[in-house]
């Protein structure tokens, strides 16, 4: 019986090669048994990146690669809004109808800036025939901007593009890209959030929501949140099964400045890889601010940005 391929994208540009290859071994490593073609798509990379993917995923997993070098003219007119840490890359996200093969029927898109630290088989075999995509709420689905932003009813609520499964076949009925470079001419000065906007701007009433655990972000974790109220009571059952750590925000778990509950993870994972033992050179005067804030949390005289998590072991180990 030949085993069922899954497909997995993403994008990146040659600066997030080594974030692309942890993410690709925290999937490998929890997926033993799954055989994946992976799908890269970037504007161009160096020769030494190309090498980087394939050794890892072709030779040392045994897994399949195919890079797509869509090219910087497919980006004309698309725009990054004000001093974004989102790269314009994540805009190749609306065009995979026409970048990935023809008779590819979905795939999942995973960001790079995440783990996933358990089984995707669920989440690949989710039902999505009769909706453009499968996706997640995002944590910022509580600020009503959003809808006033993109023109429609917040009761649709608005997803994260971070981890989604891709009904291609749907895309290209609707004529999904043409839509999108429409719907960003028209409205580029509303776009905060780049490609994530134009996603939910399109298909904000053909989607179908799937469980909190396949992208548990930055801010589900924190004790101040911003997703909607009817949905906590869920989300809070959810973290308690996390499948897909997403370190969404500004602050990487390889930058100093993160004090991401599950950073640790990350570099789990990280020393699975060529880059074993990189860890990011705190400066002393941040060690500094970080001891006196343990002493004010203790004193009770401040309190942490994050919630109390569960322990989160790495699945493999």
């Amino acid at each position: 019986m030949v085993k069922e391929t899954i497909h997995i994208a993403c994008n990146i540009d040659t600066s997030y090669v080594k974030y692309c290859i942890v993410m690709l071994t925290s999937l490998f490593e929890n997926n033993q048994n799954v055989s994946f073609h992976i799908h890269v798509i970037a504007g161009e990379l160096s020769a030494e990146a190309r090498s980087l993917l394939y050794d890892w995923i072709e030779k040392h997993y045994s897994q399949t690669l195919t890079i797509y070098e869509a090219g910087e003219d497919l980006l004309k007119g698309c725009m990054i809004y004000g001093d974004s840490h989102i790269s314009l890359a994540t805009y190749y996200r609306i065009f995979l109808e026409t970048i990935l093969p023809q008779n590819l029927q979905k795939v999942i898109y995973l960001d790079c800036d995440l783990v996933v630290n358990g089984s995707i088989l669920d989440f690949w075999n989710t039902d999505i025939k009769e909706v453009a995509v499968g996706c997640i709420e995002d944590m910022w689905s509580g600020k009503s901007d959003n809808y006033t932003r993109l023109h429609y009813n917040a009761s649709f609520s608005y997803f994260n593009a971070g981890v989604l499964l891709v009904n291609l076949d749907y895309w290209r009925k609707i004529g999904f890209q043409q839509k999108a470079v429409k719907y960003i001419s028209q409205h580029v000065n509303e776009l905060i959030f780049n490609d994530q906007d134009v996603l939910n701007a399109l298909l904000y009433d053909c989607k179908l929501f799937l469980p909190f655990r396949y992208n548990v972000q930055d801010g589900f974790l924190r004790r101040k949140r911003r997703i909607r109220p009817e949905s906590i009571a869920a989300l809070d059952q959810e973290l308690l099964h996390p499948v897909i750590i997403h370190y969404t925000g500004g602050k990487k778990p390889w930058q100093y400045k993160s004090q991401h509950p599950y950073k640790g993870l990350y570099f789990h994972y990280l020393d699975l890889t060529p880059w074993k033992g990189e860890r990011p050179v705190v400066p002393f005067s941040y060690k500094m601010k970080r001891v006196f804030d343990q002493l004010l949390y203790f004193m009770r005289l401040a309190r942490p940005k994050y919630r109390k998590c569960i322990e989160l072991c790495p699945k493999n180990s």
